[in-house]
């Protein structure tokens, strides 16, 4: 049997009245529980192949033992452009890992992140995915797995891409105890730039809205008990 599996007493109610009315919900208990346990501890496993992603020209991210492999004023240069550039603009600093790429490429992974990827496309997730939206378009879901430490935090954008067929963006949250006080809240933002709304990190906790939509996540503050874990992606029209 699939260790990762959706929970069939999840209720989708609240959250169906939420994404119609606000086009955002979050949905507790997604998951069975050992299902979130199990990839909360593929999160937490330091032989995860994490990368450091930064907003940069060529688009790529460097593995973390790269990066932090390199001497510490040149770390400390990296982060003072990515400082620079999200001061005014669009900038991030996060850790994350492809978990489709990886799968469709052969990357070693926890078999709970590849067992959550075949969930995700697998005809009772998407099932679940129509009935929670009411949109029959949805017929792919991609995955990474993103890590948020301390410093690290996502700039304000809305997720619009022209042709990737983005409907709903998700964030499967997998943080067993988290304080707003540590920051790293999803918070969404009117037309003006002001937050009208904010999510706190939870455990087995999915957050869902609609594409295109403002938002950001806060910088996750140096006093942090632990790093903010989640798998997020879309739920799209095609892969």
């Amino acid at each position: 049997m699939t260790a990762v599996a959706l929970n069939p007493a999840v209720d989708l109610t609240a959250g169906a009245q939420a994404l119609a009315g606000r086009g955002r919900a979050r949905v507790a208990g997604v998951l069975t529980t050992e299902a979130a346990q199990a990839l909360h501890g593929a999160l937490a496993d330091d032989g995860l192949a994490w990368r450091r992603s930064l907003d940069n020209p060529a688009n790529v991210d460097v593995p973390v033992s790269v990066f932090e492999g390199q001497p510490v004023d040149e770390q400390a240069r990296l982060i003072a452009m990515v400082h620079e550039g999200a001061r005014d603009g669009f900038q991030y600093v996060y850790d994350r890992f492809r978990i489709g790429y990886g799968v469709q490429t052969g990357e070693a992974m926890p078999q709970a992140l590849a067992e959550l990827y075949t969930l995700f496309n697998s005809e009772p997730w998407l099932d679940f995915a129509r009935r929670l939206t009411g949109d029959e378009r949805i017929a792919h879901v991609d995955a990474m797995a993103t890590r948020f430490g301390p410093g690290q935090f996502l700039n304000g954008h809305n997720d619009h891409h022209e042709k990737a067929g983005r409907l709903y963006a998700y964030v499967l949250n997998l943080c067993p105890r988290w304080r707003a006080e540590w920051g790293g809240l999803l918070l969404f933002k009117d037309d003006a730039g002001e937050v009208v709304e904010a999510f706190t990190p939870g455990f087995n906790v999915l957050n869902v809205f609609r594409v295109p939509q403002a938002h950001a996540v806060s910088m996750v503050t140096p006093f942090a008990g632990a790093p903010r874990l989640s798998i997020t992606g879309w739920w799209r029209t095609h892969p």
